[in-house]
Protein backbone atom coordinates (compact mmCIF):
# COMPACT_ATOMS: atom_id res chain seq x y z
CA UNK A 1 0.00 0.00 0.00
CA UNK A 2 2.81 2.66 0.71
CA UNK A 3 4.59 1.92 -2.34
CA UNK A 4 1.46 2.63 -4.33
CA UNK A 5 0.55 5.54 -2.19
CA UNK A 6 4.72 6.36 -3.29
CA UNK A 7 3.50 6.21 -7.12
CA UNK A 8 0.99 8.01 -6.90
CA UNK A 9 2.61 10.95 -5.60
CA UNK A 10 6.09 10.74 -7.97
CA UNK A 11 2.76 11.10 -10.60
CA UNK A 12 1.55 13.74 -8.91
CA UNK A 13 4.91 15.82 -8.73
CA UNK A 14 5.07 14.61 -12.50
CA UNK A 15 2.06 16.22 -13.70
CA UNK A 16 2.89 19.32 -11.59
CA UNK A 17 6.37 19.69 -13.17
CA UNK A 18 4.70 19.36 -16.45
CA UNK A 19 2.52 22.37 -15.88
CA UNK A 20 5.52 24.30 -14.58
CA UNK A 21 7.62 23.63 -17.62
CA UNK A 22 9.28 27.54 -18.24
CA UNK A 23 7.94 29.36 -21.35
CA UNK A 24 10.57 30.33 -23.84
CA UNK A 25 13.33 27.95 -22.91
CA UNK A 26 13.94 24.75 -23.55
CA UNK A 27 13.41 21.28 -21.12
CA UNK A 28 15.41 18.61 -21.70
CA UNK A 29 15.09 14.72 -20.17
CA UNK A 30 11.20 14.60 -19.90
CA UNK A 31 10.27 11.02 -19.17
CA UNK A 32 8.33 9.27 -21.93
CA UNK A 33 5.18 7.52 -19.55
CA UNK A 34 5.90 3.90 -19.28
CA UNK A 35 9.69 4.74 -18.76
CA UNK A 36 9.50 4.41 -22.65
CA UNK A 37 12.53 6.82 -23.01
CA UNK A 38 13.18 11.00 -22.54
CA UNK A 39 12.77 14.08 -24.78
CA UNK A 40 13.11 17.57 -24.71
CA UNK A 41 10.31 19.76 -25.20
CA UNK A 42 10.33 23.85 -25.97
CA UNK A 43 6.99 25.94 -25.92
CA UNK A 44 6.86 29.70 -27.18
CA UNK A 45 6.51 32.49 -24.61
CA UNK A 46 3.41 32.83 -25.98
CA UNK A 47 2.17 29.43 -24.83
CA UNK A 48 -0.96 28.99 -23.03
CA UNK A 49 -3.28 26.01 -22.63
CA UNK A 50 -6.53 28.34 -23.68
CA UNK A 51 -5.58 27.48 -27.20
CA UNK A 52 -4.36 24.57 -30.21
CA UNK A 53 -0.73 24.76 -31.18
CA UNK A 54 0.71 23.30 -34.02
CA UNK A 55 3.62 20.97 -33.03
CA UNK A 56 6.86 20.05 -34.93
CA UNK A 57 8.68 16.46 -33.78
CA UNK A 58 12.19 16.64 -34.43
CA UNK A 59 14.74 13.56 -34.70
CA UNK A 60 18.50 14.14 -34.40
CA UNK A 61 20.32 10.93 -35.69
CA UNK A 62 22.27 9.91 -32.40
CA UNK A 63 19.42 11.17 -30.26
CA UNK A 64 20.47 14.75 -29.09
CA UNK A 65 16.87 15.95 -28.29
CA UNK A 66 18.01 19.24 -27.17
CA UNK A 67 19.82 19.85 -30.10
CA UNK A 68 17.44 19.24 -32.59
CA UNK A 69 15.06 21.67 -30.97
CA UNK A 70 17.91 24.34 -30.61
CA UNK A 71 17.79 24.97 -34.01
CA UNK A 72 14.08 25.85 -34.12
CA UNK A 73 13.85 27.85 -31.37
CA UNK A 74 13.43 31.04 -33.79
CA UNK A 75 10.82 29.43 -35.79
CA UNK A 76 8.85 28.81 -32.61
CA UNK A 77 8.58 32.14 -31.68
CA UNK A 78 8.10 33.65 -34.96
CA UNK A 79 5.15 31.28 -36.12
CA UNK A 80 4.14 29.62 -33.00
CA UNK A 81 5.01 25.97 -32.60
CA UNK A 82 5.85 23.63 -30.09
CA UNK A 83 9.14 21.92 -30.14
CA UNK A 84 10.01 18.24 -29.37
CA UNK A 85 12.80 16.25 -30.00
CA UNK A 86 13.22 12.76 -29.03
CA UNK A 87 16.41 11.58 -27.01
CA UNK A 88 15.59 7.82 -28.07
CA UNK A 89 16.07 7.48 -31.56
CA UNK A 90 19.44 5.95 -32.70
CA UNK A 91 21.11 4.86 -36.24
CA UNK A 92 18.83 1.79 -35.49
CA UNK A 93 16.28 -0.21 -37.45
CA UNK A 94 13.28 1.06 -38.69
CA UNK A 95 11.10 -1.04 -36.26
CA UNK A 96 12.90 0.03 -33.38
CA UNK A 97 12.73 3.82 -34.31
CA UNK A 98 9.38 3.59 -35.36
CA UNK A 99 8.48 2.22 -31.38
CA UNK A 100 10.46 4.81 -30.36
CA UNK A 101 8.81 7.12 -32.20
CA UNK A 102 5.24 6.09 -31.65
CA UNK A 103 5.63 6.68 -27.89
CA UNK A 104 7.38 9.73 -27.66
CA UNK A 105 4.41 11.11 -30.35
CA UNK A 106 1.66 10.40 -28.08
CA UNK A 107 3.79 11.94 -25.03
CA UNK A 108 3.69 14.93 -26.65
CA UNK A 109 -0.08 15.11 -28.19
CA UNK A 110 -1.26 14.07 -24.92
CA UNK A 111 0.49 16.24 -22.24
CA UNK A 112 0.73 19.60 -24.34
CA UNK A 113 -1.90 21.74 -25.92
CA UNK A 114 -1.35 20.85 -29.94
CA UNK A 115 -3.70 20.68 -32.91
CA UNK A 116 -4.27 17.39 -34.12
CA UNK A 117 -4.64 19.17 -37.53
CA UNK A 118 -1.23 20.89 -37.68
CA UNK A 119 1.40 17.78 -36.74
CA UNK A 120 4.95 18.31 -38.62
CA UNK A 121 7.91 16.07 -38.09
CA UNK A 122 11.03 17.27 -38.87
CA UNK A 123 15.05 15.62 -38.78
CA UNK A 124 18.41 15.67 -39.97
CA UNK A 125 20.36 13.16 -41.55
CA UNK A 126 19.17 9.61 -40.29
CA UNK A 127 16.26 11.60 -38.59
CA UNK A 128 14.66 13.05 -41.56
CA UNK A 129 14.76 9.38 -43.24
CA UNK A 130 12.68 8.55 -40.35
CA UNK A 131 10.51 11.64 -40.35
CA UNK A 132 9.66 10.69 -44.05
CA UNK A 133 9.21 7.33 -43.00
CA UNK A 134 6.72 7.92 -40.49
CA UNK A 135 5.00 10.47 -42.69
CA UNK A 136 4.59 7.75 -45.44
CA UNK A 137 2.83 5.07 -43.41
CA UNK A 138 1.00 7.94 -41.24
CA UNK A 139 -1.87 9.69 -41.92
CA UNK A 140 -2.17 12.51 -39.75
CA UNK A 141 1.08 14.08 -40.71
CA UNK A 142 0.97 17.49 -42.44
CA UNK A 143 4.03 17.98 -43.45
CA UNK A 144 8.14 17.56 -43.02
CA UNK A 145 11.01 19.10 -42.74
CA UNK A 146 13.82 16.95 -44.03
CA UNK A 147 17.79 18.09 -43.66
CA UNK A 148 20.61 16.35 -44.80
CA UNK A 149 18.81 13.28 -46.36
CA UNK A 150 15.67 12.84 -47.92
CA UNK A 151 13.65 9.12 -47.92
CA UNK A 152 14.40 5.35 -46.45
CA UNK A 153 16.29 2.84 -48.36
CA UNK A 154 13.51 0.75 -48.79
CA UNK A 155 10.46 0.99 -50.93
CA UNK A 156 8.06 0.59 -48.57
CA UNK A 157 8.75 4.01 -46.88
CA UNK A 158 8.75 6.09 -50.19
CA UNK A 159 6.36 8.59 -50.78
CA UNK A 160 3.76 7.03 -53.33
CA UNK A 161 1.15 9.97 -53.52
CA UNK A 162 0.76 13.75 -52.49
CA UNK A 163 -0.49 13.18 -48.44
CA UNK A 164 2.24 15.80 -46.84
CA UNK A 165 3.39 18.73 -47.44
CA UNK A 166 7.53 18.37 -48.13
CA UNK A 167 10.38 20.56 -47.14
CA UNK A 168 14.19 19.92 -47.86
CA UNK A 169 17.19 21.59 -46.71
CA UNK A 170 20.61 20.43 -47.81
CA UNK A 171 24.47 21.44 -47.78
CA UNK A 172 26.00 22.55 -50.82
CA UNK A 173 29.09 20.03 -49.63
CA UNK A 174 26.58 17.35 -48.48
CA UNK A 175 27.32 13.55 -49.93
CA UNK A 176 23.40 13.29 -49.88
CA UNK A 177 23.16 16.17 -52.23
CA UNK A 178 22.79 15.07 -55.02
CA UNK A 179 20.34 12.35 -53.95
CA UNK A 180 18.45 15.54 -52.02
CA UNK A 181 18.12 16.77 -55.83
CA UNK A 182 17.06 13.71 -57.35
CA UNK A 183 14.17 13.07 -54.42
CA UNK A 184 12.84 16.84 -55.08
CA UNK A 185 12.48 16.03 -58.95
CA UNK A 186 10.80 12.45 -57.72
CA UNK A 187 8.67 14.78 -55.56
CA UNK A 188 7.79 17.10 -58.01
CA UNK A 189 6.75 14.28 -60.73
CA UNK A 190 4.24 12.93 -57.84
CA UNK A 191 2.52 16.49 -57.81
CA UNK A 192 3.75 17.32 -54.52
CA UNK A 193 3.83 20.56 -52.71
CA UNK A 194 8.05 20.36 -52.55
CA UNK A 195 10.74 22.73 -52.21
CA UNK A 196 14.61 22.35 -51.75
CA UNK A 197 16.43 24.86 -50.13
CA UNK A 198 20.49 24.84 -50.16
CA UNK A 199 22.99 26.18 -48.05
CA UNK A 200 26.62 26.78 -48.10
CA UNK A 201 27.88 23.60 -45.84
CA UNK A 202 28.28 19.82 -45.59
CA UNK A 203 26.58 17.24 -43.68
CA UNK A 204 25.35 19.68 -40.82
CA UNK A 205 22.37 20.46 -39.54
CA UNK A 206 21.25 23.82 -41.48
CA UNK A 207 21.69 27.12 -39.86
CA UNK A 208 18.99 28.53 -37.91
CA UNK A 209 17.93 30.56 -40.71
CA UNK A 210 17.29 27.92 -42.87
CA UNK A 211 15.34 26.00 -40.43
CA UNK A 212 12.95 29.39 -40.03
CA UNK A 213 12.78 29.29 -43.85
CA UNK A 214 11.94 26.08 -43.89
CA UNK A 215 9.06 26.35 -41.01
CA UNK A 216 7.76 29.37 -42.73
CA UNK A 217 7.33 27.40 -46.16
CA UNK A 218 5.36 25.02 -44.64
CA UNK A 219 2.96 27.50 -42.24
CA UNK A 220 2.87 29.01 -45.71
CA UNK A 221 1.81 26.27 -47.48
CA UNK A 222 -0.26 24.92 -44.52
CA UNK A 223 -2.32 28.11 -44.87
CA UNK A 224 -2.73 27.92 -48.71
CA UNK A 225 -4.33 24.14 -48.41
CA UNK A 226 -6.52 25.11 -45.30
CA UNK A 227 -4.61 22.94 -43.12
CA UNK A 228 -3.73 26.23 -40.71
CA UNK A 229 -6.12 28.78 -40.42
CA UNK A 230 -5.36 31.43 -43.38
CA UNK A 231 -4.13 34.67 -41.88
CA UNK A 232 -3.24 36.96 -44.51
CA UNK A 233 -1.16 39.30 -41.87
CA UNK A 234 1.00 36.62 -41.50
CA UNK A 235 1.38 35.80 -45.15
CA UNK A 236 2.41 39.58 -45.97
CA UNK A 237 4.79 39.31 -43.08
CA UNK A 238 6.37 35.53 -44.65
CA UNK A 239 6.77 37.52 -47.54
CA UNK A 240 8.63 39.86 -46.54
CA UNK A 241 10.88 37.60 -44.46
CA UNK A 242 11.38 35.68 -48.03
CA UNK A 243 12.58 38.84 -49.73
CA UNK A 244 14.77 39.65 -47.20
CA UNK A 245 16.29 35.79 -47.25
CA UNK A 246 16.39 36.36 -50.82
CA UNK A 247 18.13 39.68 -50.53
CA UNK A 248 21.04 37.70 -47.69
CA UNK A 249 21.79 35.49 -50.51
CA UNK A 250 21.98 38.47 -53.45
CA UNK A 251 24.44 40.18 -50.88
CA UNK A 252 26.42 36.91 -50.15
CA UNK A 253 26.96 36.76 -54.17
CA UNK A 254 25.05 33.33 -54.64
CA UNK A 255 23.42 34.38 -57.17
CA UNK A 256 22.00 30.94 -58.61
CA UNK A 257 20.59 29.99 -55.41
CA UNK A 258 18.59 33.25 -54.92
CA UNK A 259 17.26 32.84 -58.53
CA UNK A 260 15.73 29.74 -57.61
CA UNK A 261 14.92 31.10 -54.78
CA UNK A 262 12.43 33.94 -56.22
CA UNK A 263 11.07 30.87 -58.66
CA UNK A 264 9.96 29.27 -55.81
CA UNK A 265 8.54 32.47 -54.22
CA UNK A 266 6.66 33.08 -57.11
CA UNK A 267 4.57 29.69 -56.88
CA UNK A 268 4.41 29.82 -53.39
CA UNK A 269 2.73 33.12 -53.19
CA UNK A 270 1.04 32.93 -56.61
CA UNK A 271 -2.69 33.06 -54.83
CA UNK A 272 -1.18 36.12 -52.59
CA UNK A 273 1.19 38.01 -54.78
CA UNK A 274 1.61 39.49 -58.45
CA UNK A 275 4.22 37.58 -59.89
CA UNK A 276 5.59 40.76 -61.93
CA UNK A 277 7.72 42.26 -58.86
CA UNK A 278 9.49 38.49 -57.91
CA UNK A 279 10.14 38.90 -61.84
CA UNK A 280 11.52 42.21 -62.15
CA UNK A 281 14.03 40.91 -59.08
CA UNK A 282 14.93 37.28 -61.18
CA UNK A 283 15.59 39.92 -64.03
CA UNK A 284 18.24 41.81 -62.28
CA UNK A 285 19.56 38.77 -60.60
CA UNK A 286 19.95 37.27 -64.35
CA UNK A 287 21.45 40.36 -66.11
CA UNK A 288 24.45 39.45 -63.28
CA UNK A 289 27.72 38.32 -64.82
CA UNK A 290 28.43 36.17 -61.85
CA UNK A 291 24.61 34.70 -62.18
CA UNK A 292 25.64 33.54 -65.46
CA UNK A 293 28.89 31.96 -64.86
CA UNK A 294 27.32 30.00 -61.55
CA UNK A 295 24.39 28.33 -63.97
CA UNK A 296 27.08 27.53 -66.56
CA UNK A 297 29.30 26.31 -63.71
CA UNK A 298 26.81 23.98 -62.40
CA UNK A 299 25.26 22.72 -65.67
CA UNK A 300 28.71 21.59 -66.19
CA UNK A 301 28.91 20.09 -62.19
CA UNK A 302 25.42 18.43 -63.13
CA UNK A 303 26.58 16.94 -65.77
CA UNK A 304 29.76 14.96 -65.22
CA UNK A 305 28.74 14.49 -61.25
CA UNK A 306 26.75 11.84 -61.28
CA UNK A 307 29.23 9.24 -62.74
CA UNK A 308 31.61 9.76 -60.68
CA UNK A 309 28.95 8.58 -57.71
CA UNK A 310 28.04 5.20 -60.21
CA UNK A 311 31.77 4.16 -60.43
CA UNK A 312 32.41 4.86 -56.64
CA UNK A 313 29.20 2.34 -55.90
CA UNK A 314 30.25 0.37 -58.10
CA UNK A 315 33.73 -0.28 -57.45
CA UNK A 316 34.77 0.18 -53.56
CA UNK A 317 32.17 -1.69 -52.23
CA UNK A 318 33.77 -4.78 -54.63
CA UNK A 319 37.34 -3.43 -53.57
CA UNK A 320 36.53 -3.77 -50.07
CA UNK A 321 35.17 -7.08 -50.31
CA UNK A 322 38.04 -8.46 -52.19
CA UNK A 323 40.73 -6.79 -49.76
CA UNK A 324 43.40 -6.61 -52.31
CA UNK A 325 45.97 -3.85 -50.67
CA UNK A 326 47.44 -3.13 -54.40
CA UNK A 327 44.06 -1.91 -55.20
CA UNK A 328 44.57 1.37 -52.80
CA UNK A 329 46.88 2.39 -55.26
CA UNK A 330 44.12 3.05 -57.61
CA UNK A 331 42.28 5.09 -55.17
CA UNK A 332 44.81 7.11 -53.81
CA UNK A 333 45.39 8.07 -57.40
CA UNK A 334 41.88 9.15 -57.59
CA UNK A 335 42.06 10.96 -54.44
CA UNK A 336 44.78 12.84 -55.85
CA UNK A 337 42.61 13.84 -59.04
CA UNK A 338 39.71 14.92 -56.88
CA UNK A 339 41.98 17.36 -55.43
CA UNK A 340 43.85 18.76 -58.05
CA UNK A 341 40.69 19.12 -60.66
CA UNK A 342 38.36 19.71 -58.07
CA UNK A 343 39.10 20.91 -54.92
CA UNK A 344 41.79 23.13 -55.94
CA UNK A 345 39.70 24.55 -59.04
CA UNK A 346 39.41 28.54 -58.37
CA UNK A 347 35.81 26.85 -59.73
CA UNK A 348 33.52 27.33 -56.60
CA UNK A 349 31.19 25.01 -58.08
CA UNK A 350 33.84 22.45 -58.94
CA UNK A 351 35.48 22.45 -55.41
CA UNK A 352 32.24 21.74 -53.70
CA UNK A 353 31.64 19.18 -56.19
CA UNK A 354 34.83 17.76 -55.18
CA UNK A 355 34.26 17.91 -51.30
CA UNK A 356 30.65 15.77 -51.84
CA UNK A 357 32.66 12.91 -53.66
CA UNK A 358 35.69 13.05 -51.07
CA UNK A 359 32.75 13.03 -48.56
CA UNK A 360 30.84 10.11 -50.43
CA UNK A 361 34.52 8.28 -50.20
CA UNK A 362 34.16 8.28 -46.87
CA UNK A 363 31.05 7.36 -46.05
CA UNK A 364 31.02 4.02 -47.91
CA UNK A 365 33.46 2.24 -46.57
CA UNK A 366 32.43 3.46 -42.47
CA UNK A 367 29.01 2.60 -43.50
CA UNK A 368 30.32 -1.02 -44.78
CA UNK A 369 33.24 -1.37 -41.54
CA UNK A 370 30.03 -2.37 -39.27
CA UNK A 371 29.34 -5.49 -41.46
CA UNK A 372 32.79 -7.05 -41.25
CA UNK A 373 33.88 -8.47 -37.88
CA UNK A 374 37.43 -8.79 -36.80
CA UNK A 375 37.97 -12.73 -36.10
CA UNK A 376 36.32 -13.79 -40.01
CA UNK A 377 37.20 -10.17 -42.18
CA UNK A 378 40.48 -8.93 -40.63
CA UNK A 379 41.67 -8.19 -43.95
CA UNK A 380 38.74 -6.26 -45.21
CA UNK A 381 38.75 -3.97 -42.18
CA UNK A 382 42.71 -3.54 -42.53
CA UNK A 383 41.69 -2.29 -45.97
CA UNK A 384 38.71 -0.04 -45.26
CA UNK A 385 41.08 1.59 -42.16
CA UNK A 386 43.94 2.05 -44.79
CA UNK A 387 41.66 3.54 -47.33
CA UNK A 388 40.46 6.12 -44.67
CA UNK A 389 43.92 7.09 -44.29
CA UNK A 390 44.24 8.25 -47.50
CA UNK A 391 40.84 9.96 -48.03
CA UNK A 392 41.74 11.61 -44.75
CA UNK A 393 45.39 11.46 -43.79
CA UNK A 394 44.95 12.85 -40.03
CA UNK A 395 42.22 10.04 -39.28
CA UNK A 396 44.26 9.03 -36.10
CA UNK A 397 41.45 6.40 -35.46
CA UNK A 398 42.06 4.67 -38.68
CA UNK A 399 45.62 4.46 -38.28
CA UNK A 400 45.20 2.77 -34.66
CA UNK A 401 42.94 0.49 -35.91
CA UNK A 402 45.69 -0.21 -38.83
CA UNK A 403 47.95 -1.01 -36.09
CA UNK A 404 45.99 -3.55 -34.19
CA UNK A 405 45.33 -5.58 -37.31
CA UNK A 406 48.59 -5.41 -38.65
CA UNK A 407 49.65 -6.56 -35.71
CA UNK A 408 47.04 -9.30 -35.28
CA UNK A 409 48.41 -10.19 -38.91
CA UNK A 410 51.85 -10.65 -37.76
CA UNK A 411 52.85 -8.05 -40.10
CA UNK A 412 55.39 -5.94 -37.92
CA UNK A 413 56.95 -3.93 -41.04
CA UNK A 414 53.40 -2.53 -42.13
CA UNK A 415 52.78 -1.69 -38.44
CA UNK A 416 55.99 0.26 -38.08
CA UNK A 417 54.90 2.28 -41.72
CA UNK A 418 51.89 3.22 -40.97
CA UNK A 419 52.78 4.38 -37.42
CA UNK A 420 55.77 6.42 -39.11
CA UNK A 421 52.68 8.00 -41.12
CA UNK A 422 51.09 8.35 -38.47
CA UNK A 423 53.83 10.48 -36.75
CA UNK A 424 54.33 12.31 -40.01
CA UNK A 425 50.87 13.72 -39.83
CA UNK A 426 51.32 15.00 -36.39
CA UNK A 427 50.03 12.39 -33.88
CA UNK A 428 51.11 13.27 -30.28
CA UNK A 429 48.85 11.62 -27.68
CA UNK A 430 51.27 9.22 -26.46
CA UNK A 431 49.06 8.10 -23.86
CA UNK A 432 46.08 6.82 -26.71
CA UNK A 433 49.06 5.39 -28.50
CA UNK A 434 50.15 3.19 -25.20
CA UNK A 435 46.51 2.21 -24.03
CA UNK A 436 45.71 1.25 -27.57
CA UNK A 437 44.58 -2.61 -27.73
CA UNK A 438 46.36 -5.30 -29.54
CA UNK A 439 49.22 -3.99 -30.37
CA UNK A 440 51.38 -4.50 -26.92
CA UNK A 441 53.54 -6.96 -29.57
CA UNK A 442 54.31 -3.58 -31.17
CA UNK A 443 55.48 -1.84 -28.23
CA UNK A 444 58.18 -4.09 -27.28
CA UNK A 445 60.05 -3.81 -30.80
CA UNK A 446 63.12 -1.93 -30.74
CA UNK A 447 62.01 0.23 -34.13
CA UNK A 448 58.80 1.28 -32.30
CA UNK A 449 60.50 3.14 -29.71
CA UNK A 450 63.23 4.72 -32.57
CA UNK A 451 60.31 6.05 -34.02
CA UNK A 452 58.77 7.86 -31.29
CA UNK A 453 61.86 9.46 -30.24
CA UNK A 454 62.58 10.36 -33.69
CA UNK A 455 59.47 12.29 -33.52
CA UNK A 456 60.14 13.60 -30.07
CA UNK A 457 58.11 11.31 -28.12
CA UNK A 458 57.78 9.92 -25.11
CA UNK A 459 58.52 5.89 -25.15
CA UNK A 460 57.49 3.59 -22.62
CA UNK A 461 60.78 1.75 -22.21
Amino acid sequence: MRKIILLLFISTIGLAQDKELPLGKITDSLLISGDRGTYAVYLPTTYSEEKKWPVIMVFDPSGRGELAVSHFIEASEKYGYIIAGSNNVKNATYQENFNIARAFYAEVLSRYSTDDNGIYLGGFSGGARLASAIAVISKNIKGVLACGASFANNNTYMPKRNSFLYVGIVGDEDFNYREMKSADDYLNKLKFDSDLLIFSEGHVWPPKHFITKGVRLLTLKSMTRNILPKNEEKIKQFYTEDLEFNRDLVNKNEMLYAYRDLEAMKENYRFYFEKDSIKDLQKEVKRTKNYRTQRNSQYYVDEIEPSYYMDYLNYLPRDIAAAELESLGYWEGEIISLNKDFINSPDPAKQKMGKRLISFLTVVPSELEASYNEEENLQNLLYINIFKTIITPKEYDAYLKVLKYTVKKGDYGMALFYLEKMLKNDFKDVDQLNNQEGITLLRIQPEYNDLLEAYGLETMY
